[in-house]
């Protein structure tokens, strides 16, 4: 991957709260709807000013940033014909939307320099219904969970800020094999590849929340149940 690849927005926001309408849930309460800002302070646990409201499965070390492909974000406009516009308030809840970048070009264990700061990639995003909701777009956890279009988390191995327009450098590559991509079809098809569905769940790079997800994945197979909660 020689391509310069640049932030090219930043993103943060406040917990808010959405009246919903025709869906099992009344409300969302979330810190998913993130404004664009030119410059943010990236802490251990996320940006300064950057607030989640579900804290058991959204932020925390683990999940400190969450990264999303610009051109990721384009193919999900073309694929279930919306026009989200890029520039505005996070319709995936992302911090950050990259140039040059996709989940095939990604791994975990993967080290960055993102402006003054050191990040590792440790998981792609699991899709919830906050996506559906947040979007407006009754299948779009469902397509997102599908299409492998999740974006990925990163913790943070050396605070500081993130500019607009910062370039972000690979350092360090640890793994070659399972790619955001990869992980996200084998969470989809665990036997897709055996061998390295167990590659995966015996990794210490990966991040714990996915790791668990795919083992009872792997275990249960197609009775495996835990995305009707999630997805719906």
């Amino acid at each position: 991957m020689h391509t310069q690849i640049n932030v090219l927005y930043i993103k943060v926001g406040n917990i808010t709260k959405t009246a919903l309408k025709d869906t099992k849930r009344k409300e969302l309460i979330s810190g998913i709807k993130k404004s664009p800002v030119a410059k943010a302070y990236l802490t251990k646990t996320g940006f300064l000013t950057d607030k989640q409201a579900d804290l058991a499965h959204h932020g925390g070390e683990n999940k400190a940033l969450f990264l999303f492909s610009q051109d990721t974000f384009y193919k999900i406009n073309q694929a279930c014909k919306t026009d989200f516009s890029i520039d505005t308030v996070a319709y995936f809840g992302e911090n950050l939307i990259l140039s040059n970048i996709c989940e095939e070009d990604v791994f975990i264990g993967d080290i960055y320099q993102i402006g003054d700061t050191l990040v590792q990639i440790t998981q792609p995003r699991q899709p919830c219904w906050k996506l559906s909701a947040n979007t407006g777009v009754k299948e779009m956890t469902k397509f997102i969970f599908q299409s492998g279009y999740t974006g990925w988390y990163a913790k943070v191995l050396q605070e500081g800020s993130i500019a607009q327009n910062d370039s972000m450098n690979l350092i360090k590559r640890v793994e070659n094999e399972l790619s955001i991509s990869v992980l996200n079809k084998l969470m989809l098809h665990p036997n897709f590849d055996e061998r390295l569905t167990k590659k995966a769940v015996s990794s210490q790079l990966l991040g714990k929340p996915f790791l668990e997800s795919l083992q009872k994945r792997f275990h249960f197979k197609e009775n495996d149940e835990q995305f009707k909660v999630y997805h719906t």
